[in-house]
């Protein structure tokens, strides 16, 4: 991995809308895993509240996406499917936080 020490991302976001709303979204991943000749994070995390209910999202981002400040990750996915039905989301994720 060429990105130097350990470091993650935050993420924030909304869902798609369903069934007349949507939930928003935010976390951090977890610190790099290698991936070919760049790196992907994994996160994990519950939306907020919405209509009584609130759902589960994880999953793993893309590669690593170069910009003039560093690089970000593309994530996006399926919440879990609750109250019957699911919601898309796409974003994403800040630039790399280092400790």
């Amino acid at each position: 991995m060429s990105d130097g020490d350990k470091h993650y991302h935050d993420y924030f976001g909304t869902t798609s809308t369903v069934l007349e709303h949507n939930h928003d979204y935010k976390g951090c991943t977890s610190y790099a895993i290698p991936y070919g000749t760049s790196h992907i994070h994994y996160y994990s995390g519950y939306t907020s509240i919405a209509k009584n209910h609130k759902h589960y999202i994880n999953g793993y981002t893309g590669p690593a996406i170069r910009t003039k400040d560093g690089h970000v990750h593309k994530m996006d996915g399926r919440t879990s499917y609750d109250k019957d039905h699911y919601h898309n989301y796409s974003n994403c994720t800040s630039k790399q936080i280092y400790n």
